[in-house]
């Protein structure tokens, strides 16, 4: 048997076999083929131990056969990887494509997915406004709705509550009325029964009635036996040779002294009054203001003009009766050829009068025209001969077709008697 030195010996000096093998697996394996050669021969040359017949041990080995089997197996393993590389490859490509087309997919119903939100959102958006137009629209006429059926039904019960309440007060105002006409009738046939002279009847009556018997009287003396309705009492003033009559009016109670509103006194300095249609001219004595007159607010709004000298009594010319009664007359009511009507306080209420006091009077001219201040209000008696009796005095011009507030003439029957007919002169 040849020994493992010429084993290597022989590769030593054979064709260099690796310069054969191509692929750099085989050369491993040569390689390693090598050493397992170089290592038997290592050993083979430590072991100096003797055999049975002292005789070399050789080992041949076929290196050429065993190459060409590892070469062989080699190229098998070769094919086996260039099979697996192959298939790893086109695995590889497969995954890869597989991957692209999943992507791209994917991206794609990404996409879809982004559009469909999109449009979900556009959908729910709309379909929002819609709904909350909708629903607004529907909460605005409901409520438009209510309002105006709650407007009806207040509107409604407000008439009906004013209504009833007018018609209870105008109720209970006539009973009083009637009550207290009954009772002033008593009282003036008591009185009649009571004075059976006509001195003693005299002391019961005020210095307003007594002033009005005398103008009747004096009226029929100068044979005046008819009354017209129209008032021929009103006159207006001058200031400084000016005329006031688009100012003030003012109404002749006596012979020497006219009524008008304080506001007119207090605010001009009138000198002339003017009479009978401005053709009497009377100069100006003294003026007396209501001690208890203001104008904000307007209290007490009443006057007296004394005059220089006496007025002659004519057809067209002669003084007015004061309304003495505490009742205020129900029809009749006069300014200036117009006819006025009472109404209820309410009707002159608004946000700069919440309430009237006991010495004013609501009315309301029938029929269109401009009032002055200090402008005449009377009321026709037919029971008496000068049927004009003095009511009331316009406080404030206006030309506004809505009622008014007049101040009473009777609340202030105490301080014009005190002036005009002093007890000391009765």
């Amino acid at each position: 048997m040849r020994s493992a030195s010429y084993t290597i010996y022989k590769l030593r000096t054979a064709k260099p076999i690796w310069l054969k093998i191509e692929n750099c697996e085989k050369k491993m394996v040569f390689i390693a083929l090598i050493v397992a050669l170089l290592q038997a021969a290592s050993t083979e040359g430590s072991n100096q131990e003797p055999s049975l017949d002292d005789v070399p041990l050789s080992i041949y080995v076929d290196a050429s056969k065993e190459i060409d089997y590892f070469i062989s197996l080699a190229k098998s393993i070769d094919e086996k990887q260039r099979i697996l590389e192959e298939a790893l490859a086109r695995l590889s490509a497969e995954v890869k494509a597989t991957e692209e087309r999943w992507n791209e997919r994917l991206s794609a119903e990404v996409k879809e997915t982004q559009r469909l939100n999109e449009r979900m959102s556009a959908v729910v958006k709309a379909t929002e406004e819609r709904w909350n137009e909708s629903v607004s629209a529907e909460v605005k006429a409901t409520e438009e709705r209510w309002n105006e059926r709650m407007s009806v039904v207040v509107k409604a019960t407000e008439e009906r509550w004013n209504e009833r309440l007018s018609a209870e007060v105008k109720a209970t105002e006539e009973r009083w009325t009637e009550k207290m006409s009954i009772l002033e009738n008593k009282f003036k046939n008591l009185s009649n029964q009571l004075t059976k002279s006509p001195d003693i009847a005299t002391l019961h009556k005020r210095p307003a009635e007594l002033a009005c018997e005398k103008i009747t009287s004096k009226l029929q003396s100068i044979g005046v036996t008819s009354i017209t309705d129209v008032a021929v009492h009103l006159g207006a003033f001058t200031e400084g040779g000016f005329k006031l009559w688009e100012l003030c009016y003012f109404a002749l109670i006596d012979t020497r002294f006219v009524l008008t509103a304080a506001d007119c006194l207090s605010s001009h300095n009138v000198t002339t009054l003017e009479l009978n249609l401005y053709i009497v001219l009377k100069k100006v004595k003294a003026i007396h203001i209501h001690p208890e007159f203001s104008i904000n607010p307007a209290l007490n709004n009443i006057g007296l003009i004394e005059m220089n000298s006496e007025v002659e009594y004519t057809f067209d010319l002669y003084p007015a009766c004061m309304y003495t009664s505490a009742f205020n007359p129900k029809s009749g009511l006069m300014e200036r050829g117009t006819k006025v009507q009472i109404v209820a306080d309410s009707e002159c209420l608004n946000k700069h009068t919440t309430q009237l006091l006991p010495n004013q009077m609501c009315v309301k001219s029938l029929t269109h025209n401009c009032r002055q201040k200090g402008e005449p209000i009377f009321v026709l008696n037919e029971e008496t001969f000068s049927k004009h009796q003095l009511v009331g005095i316009i406080g404030k011009r206006s030309c506004i077709d809505e009622p008014y507030v007049i101040t009473n003439v009777f609340a202030y029957l105490d301080f014009i008697e005190s002036i005009v007919w002093p007890k000391k002169e009765n």
